[in-house]
């Protein structure tokens, strides 16, 4: 049995640290499991903040976009054997 991509765990890379940070805090105040992150390697060679969070896509957008949070873009991502597997599920570009 297969898990179903909005079960799985979200990775968030945000516009800037600012909204990162924001971000934290509305996850905080809605009473959402997150944990703050690096954005990996694999996704960008920018130093930056990220945030992962086991929530559904369109919640996640509805909540940020009534918070006025950039989001840059949302990776589904599951580990495998030593490597993690991200996939991107939405941009803002």
């Amino acid at each position: 049995m297969g898990v179903n991509n909005e079960q799985r765990d979200k990775l968030i890379l945000f516009e800037s640290t600012h909204h990162s940070i924001k971000a934290e805090r509305v996850l905080f105040d809605n009473d959402l499991d997150y944990r703050m992150a690096a954005v990996p390697p694999e996704i960008s060679s920018d130093c930056g903040s990220a945030i992962t969070v086991p929530a559904e896509l369109e919640m996640l957008k509805k909540l940020f976009e009534e918070n006025n949070i950039l989001v840059k873009a949302i990776y589904n991502f599951k580990k495998g054997n030593r490597k993690k597997e991200y996939k991107k599920i939405y941009s803002r570009d």
